[in-house]
């Protein structure tokens, strides 16, 4: 660069212009006023030039903001410069600068075109003429797939269906991710304080720990299959549902009350159950078995043996106490995610798109007053649907169960795993959330 402009301006002739205008005392603001030498040579001219034409897009913006009608000065121009830049430059560097524009014939002398002279310096925008602009990708939309003939209904089941297959993946991934702490909640909820030789855990570690030792990583796991058969239905209902009813309540401007928001939770959780409850039994026992074959060398059964053994009625045990923990879950869960989004991380706001760490965050915290408020429930749920070993109290029903527990152990029983059900279900629903999003 330095060569065409030597060639474009005559570094020779800069040099000897440069030389009369340093040995001038004149001074500008935020130069140094140090005497130079008035023999300046070609190569200081062609570093001089080199740092300004460096900073060439700040060059450019202060010559556009000198009065038009004035000649350009050195206190001007360094006036005009950002002040970290003005510092970094010596007199020399703006008397090299000037004369050099003043040696361009493209440029009258001293004027404020010389913005003529450092144009040719500073990069032209991306969007230069020439350049074919790349036009954003268009997302599909189901007109794109089927075509404009297809009737609203189909559309509106295509939608649900397409939601249904992301919820689907999402809850497996969330659901993998914490199986073994729902394995330490369940093994929490189950354990029976008033039963000679009972194995007691301390809490959730110790009782990780205890599982760990005894049956090894594997039994970290039991029961992950039907988990992972039931967790499709589950979340990819539940979220299909709560945007359907969201949709359907909502306003003409797309807003939705908040009663509406609790209601569509409520639906969403309801909705799962008869899928989910048969599922949920038979992962429960397969958790629990590990310790009772510890204890009394019990075989252990598969999900098949234990699903022919409780028949089509055994295998909704325990439904009424799991409607009365996932509606009041889901109804809590939607809305307060939905007021994060929105009222804390802004989603919308401005086309604010949130990121996937904030979406995570999201759904974590709105996971955690949901999980630990209805854990007297899920306390209930695993007592009605684990097989009684000898010894241990039965039940006989949601009333009966929830009187026994306070009788026998006190209310502090019905938050048995609460801290578990939190660490389980807060991540679990802030991954699912995140992907499902």
């Amino acid at each position: 660069m330095l060569a065409e402009i030597a060639v474009g301006v005559g570094i020779g002739a800069v040099a000897a212009a440069v030389s009369k205008r340093v040995s001038s005392t004149t001074t500008a603001a935020g130069l140094s006023t140090a005497p130079t030498s008035t023999a300046v040579t070609e190569r200081e001219v062609a570093l001089s030039l080199a740092r300004f034409l460096h900073n060439a897009p700040a060059v450019a913006a202060a010559l556009a903001a000198i009065d038009a009608d004035a000649p350009v000065t050195r206190t001007q121009l360094v006036a005009a410069l950002p002040p970290q830049l003005a510092l970094s430059l010596s007199k020399r560097d703006v008397d090299v600068f000037l004369s050099a524009a003043a040696a361009n014939p493209d440029s009258p002398p001293l004027a404020r075109d010389i913005s003529a002279f450092i144009a040719p310096f500073v990069l032209p925008p991306l969007s230069v003429a020439g350049v074919p602009a790349v036009a954003a990708r268009k997302p599909l939309t189901i007109d794109d797939l089927f075509g404009s003939g297809v009737s609203p209904a189909f559309k509106e089941f295509f939608k649900s269906s397409y939601n249904f297959s992301l919820g689907a993946v999402a809850g497996a991934i969330g659901a993998s991710a914490v199986y073994p702490i729902d394995l330490v909640k369940t093994r929490m909820q189950n354990q029976r304080a008033k039963v000679v030789g009972e194995l007691a855990y301390k809490n959730s570690w110790d009782c990780f720990k205890h599982v760990l030792r005894n049956e090894g990583v594997i039994g970290l796991y039991s029961g992950l299959l039907p988990q992972l058969v039931g967790v499709a239905p589950e979340k990819a209902i539940k979220l299909t549902m709560n945007d359907f009813v969201r949709r359907s309540m909502a306003n003409k401007d797309g807003s939705i009350q908040l009663y509406a928001e609790i209601l569509a939770g409520c639906a969403a959780g309801g909705s799962q159950v008869i899928f989910t409850n048969p599922l949920e039994i038979v992962k429960i026992r397969l958790q629990v078995q590990g310790e009772a074959a510890k204890k009394t060398g019990a075989p252990r059964k598969s999900a098949m043996q234990i699903v022919r053994s409780l028949g089509l009625f055994g295998l909704y045990k325990g439904a009424a106490a799991c409607l009365l923990r996932d509606i009041p879950f889901s109804g809590i869960y939607f809305p307060v995610y939905a007021h994060l989004k929105k009222d804390v991380f802004h989603e919308g706001v401005n086309g604010k798109k949130l990121p996937i760490g904030e979406l995570l965050v999201a759904g974590a915290v709105a996971g955690i007053p949901a999980a630990y408020l209805v854990t007297p429930a899920d306390v209930i749920k695993t007592r009605l649907q684990v097989a009684a070993r000898s010894g241990e109290t039965t039940y006989n029903g949601l009333f009966d169960a929830g009187r026994k527990i306070m009788a026998e152990e006190g209310p502090r029983a019905f938050f048995k795993g609460g801290v578990a059900r939190v660490l389980r279900s807060s991540p679990q629903f802030g991954v699912t959330l995140a992907s499902f999003e």
